[in-house]
């Protein structure tokens, strides 16, 4: 009956201690993802690719908005060789949503290809609007960039994006 009680009394005690433990508010979550976001964002803009590496999940999956389906070594080669690159490049957060390891960041973005990559050649240096997604996925407490897509919003007629 004694060992009964001493159990007891721990299991109580364990429960108690992980009650109390809180994990982190929903907002100061998904606060600490859009913060990643815009320094993904500042990533892509300075053609960091050491972080951006480091930031990626092995499975990176980018639906570009060339039309193409990249691998996380298809953009970071395109990242290194001026591909991809931006003279311009801003970001307006409109909604973050974190479910369990999943993170979804959504908004709008202003970018100006530079005239050497996919972008500027298709569509010229002229700032372009885009509407985003990223997708991360954390993995150890430590969040990966997991998915992207983007497509360029055209500018109605007669208006500049």
């Amino acid at each position: 009956m004694r060992q009964l009680l001493i159990v007891a009394t721990g299991v109580a005690g364990l429960l108690s201690a992980v009650a109390t433990t809180a994990p982190a508010a929903p907002r100061d979550v998904e606060a600490a993802l859009a913060r990643l976001d815009m320094a993904q964002k500042d990533m892509v803009a300075q053609a960091d690719v050491a972080k951006l590496a480091a930031l990626s999940a092995p499975e990176l999956t980018i639906n570009a908005p060339t039309g193409r389906v990249l691998s996380r070594e298809e953009f970071l080669a395109m990242m290194r060789d001026g591909r991809i690159g931006a003279e311009e490049f801003d970001r307006t957060i409109e909604r973050v949503r974190v479910s369990g390891d999943t993170g979804v960041v959504m908004g709008n973005e202003l970018f100006t290809p530079t005239a050497a990559s996919e972008l500027g050649r298709t569509y010229g240096t002229a700032p372009l609007r885009r509407r985003y997604t990223n997708i991360y996925q954390r993995h150890h407490g430590r969040w990966y960039w997991l998915a992207r897509h983007a497509n360029v919003v055209p500018a109605p007629p007669g208006r500049s994006p």
